[in-house]
């Protein structure tokens, strides 16, 4: 009579996560919340191609959004920061008479802690409102015909892309810092996530882009025209 077989079978390797093993804000379970964090800033800011690569590409909306939250926080924090003591310079040059007349608002410490207390409700809104132009742009120009990550990645290209508010650290020329990364890093996720060519990432990326500048010069001529009207009129 033959013995059965005490060997067990071998166990079957753990699934993969969808899209990859993710970076390492994806892998924060494992590596602590705080290292997870720092690894992916550092990764996003100095391989930002290699940090998309990694990314997961869906099933999860929570944790892409926590990370925005954290970074676009600090980003506004600090930007925050700067423009009170901007503004406060910009002040003490005013004649007295018209001191009383700025908002306080617009430069003391009340609208640093009104930004940091519906910051985090402006981000969420901003990155829903921009991920869904963005893949509405990337559906116009054919660059979805090789994603199957759906609106989600697009969705996961904005929100790790608020990196680029760390931009802000760098005083007075932080904002055109913020812009130009963003769109840099919009491109290089939109090509990372989605499996887009370049030139429909690059096209897709700017189309709103233009469209914000167009609108913002039409707003300036018409502003113009009506202080000249009322310069005329006087």
């Amino acid at each position: 009579m033959t013995e059965p077989d005490s060997q067990q079978p071998p166990a079957a390797p753990p699934p993969e996560l969808p899209g990859g093993q993710g970076n390492p804000w994806e892998r924060r379970a494992s590596l602590g919340v705080l290292q997870g964090l720092i690894e992916a800033l550092k990764l996003f800011v100095t391989s930002p191609t290699e940090a998309f690569s990694q990314t997961i590409k869906s099933g999860d909306y929570g944790g892409p959004l926590l990370f925005a939250i954290a970074v676009g926080w600090v980003g506004i924090l600090v930007g925050q920061i700067w423009d009170m003591m901007v503004g406060a310079s910009v002040l003490s040059m005013l004649p007295s008479e018209l001191r009383s007349e700025v908002p306080f608002v617009l430069i003391g410490s009340g609208g640093l802690l009104m930004s940091l207390i519906f910051a985090p409700v402006m981000i969420i809104i901003g990155i829903f409102l921009w991920s869904a132009i963005l893949h509405l742009c990337l559906v116009i120009v054919g660059g979805l015909d090789q994603s199957n990550a759906g609106f989600e990645g697009s969705f996961r290209v904005v929100s790790y892309g608020m990196v680029a508010q760390l931009a802000n650290l760098v005083p007075f020329v932080g904002d055109l810092l913020v812009g130009t990364w963003s769109i840099i890093l919009a491109i290089i996720g939109v090509q990372q996530i989605h499996k887009t060519a370049q030139g429909k990432a690059i096209t897709a990326v700017l189309i709103p882009v233009v469209l914000c500048c167009v609108c913002v010069a039409m707003g300036l001529f018409m502003a113009g025209a009506s202080l000249m009207a009322l310069f005329a009129n006087q």
